[in-house]
């Protein structure tokens, strides 16, 4: 029924709808595809490959990965002249712009602002405004984990702390802020990182609580994110046998589309994590991977990293072996999916407009002494 419903909706967008909608019906099967897959962008390498990879599979979005703001702008807006379709660019700032870009400010990272609630928000308002300077449209931030695990080796500071109300009360600050901000934001990494000992970069997490359990400590900041409008969900890859006993979160349907998007009603993008991690990549083969995701509910599949080597494998080996694979998905299953990219690209009014500004004074704005003031009044304290 609830398929029924989803094919039904696109059908009637697709007659009545905007520039989404239109957009949709003039692409072909791989283009689609292509909207629906994020790889890494850094200017300093791989660019000439980076653009061919582009091109050849119309990949819809990029993740900013290293570089210099005044050197990254010049950069994304060569990559959108260049695509037919805007792209949606993502970037990883859960604690502002030097997380992941030179000569650019860290704020203090989570488990220090969940000492100091009443900053959260404001620093999100710079954090936002930051992305939105240096041309991210969705920044992959906050975290809402609730770490409660002292062993964890790959949440830790990353979380607002152990308490579910606490994390929850600083995650909507964050998101308020940031949306203040001018950037979309993603709640992080569904259903709970926060209770395990494994780094999903290194292999496969195991949480054994109780569906009751689940309900008072890690779905409560994902719920309030959600009232609170956050604009995408990321899953993590996280086994939960009390919610599927069979695939982790990412590969679930159970997970994904049954409780995140039917039960909690959930409308909004829903972003894997890398789906390059070992978590998954020591279980199953590449192409299985990206399938998988994509039928479990999941809008766009996350392809991360950071070292030339592995981005070099992304470009020319993973991205061919996925988009092969998603030649297989059924076209009428794609759709709604893509449609709901577009939308997001629409809402953002890159339709309009994809040229990120470079300001005369960047970097004196990116340093602003308000925001250096914030940074040094929290870390005093």
């Amino acid at each position: 029924m609830y398929k029924v419903f989803i094919l039904l909706a696109f059908f009637f967008t697709s007659l009545y709808g905007g520039w989404a909608e239109k957009t949709l019906s003039e692409l072909s099967i791989q283009e689609k595809i292509g909207q629906l897959i994020i790889v890494p962008a850094c200017p300093r390498y791989e660019s000439e490959t980076l653009r061919k990879t582009l091109q050849s599979y119309h990949i819809g979005g990029i993740l900013v990965k290293q570089g210099h703001p005044l050197q990254q702008i010049p950069f994304l807006n060569t990559l959108q002249s260049e695509a037919k379709i805007p792209l949606l660019c993502t970037g990883d700032a859960e604690w502002g712009l030097g997380m992941r870009m030179e000569d650019t400010l860290s704020f203090p990272k989570n488990g220090i602002l969940g000492l100091h609630p009443e900053k959260v928000e404001e620093v999100g308002v710079w954090i936002g405004k930051q992305c939105h300077q240096v041309g991210i449209h969705l920044n992959f931030a906050p975290v809402v984990d609730v770490n409660n695990n002292p062993d964890n080796p790959i949440i830790g500071v990353r979380s607002f702390g152990a308490d579910p109300e606490a994390v929850a009360f600083c995650s909507v600050s964050m998101i308020k802020g940031m949306h203040e901000g001018g950037v979309l934001t993603c709640a992080k990494h569904f259903p709970g990182h926060g209770d395990t000992d494994v780094d999903s970069h290194k292999g496969l997490p195991r949480i054994p609580h109780s569906r009751e359990h689940l309900e008072k400590i890690e779905f409560v900041p994902f719920k309030k994110a959600i009232d609170s409008g956050v604009d995408a969900i990321m899953t993590g890859h996280l086994m939960l046998p009390a919610l599927d006993p069979e695939f982790p979160a990412t590969l679930s349907i159970p997970i994904v589309t049954d409780l995140l998007q039917k039960e909690w009603g959930f409308q909004g993008l829903v972003v894997t994590d890398a789906l390059n991690m070992k978590a998954l990549s020591e279980h199953y083969s590449t192409g299985e991977i990206a399938v998988k995701a994509l039928l479990a509910g999941h809008d766009l599949l996350l392809y991360g990293a950071h070292r030339y080597d592995d981005v070099h494998v992304i470009l020319t080996e993973l991205i061919p072996r996925v988009v092969e694979a998603l030649l297989q998905v059924p076209e009428e299953v794609l759709d709604p999916h893509v449609l709901k990219v577009l939308q997001a690209k629409e809402k953002l009014g890159l339709h309009k407009n994809r040229v990120t500004e470079l300001s005369e004074n960047l970097m004196s704005e990116l340093h602003h002494p308000d925001a250096i003031t914030l940074i040094e009044s929290i870390s005093q304290n």
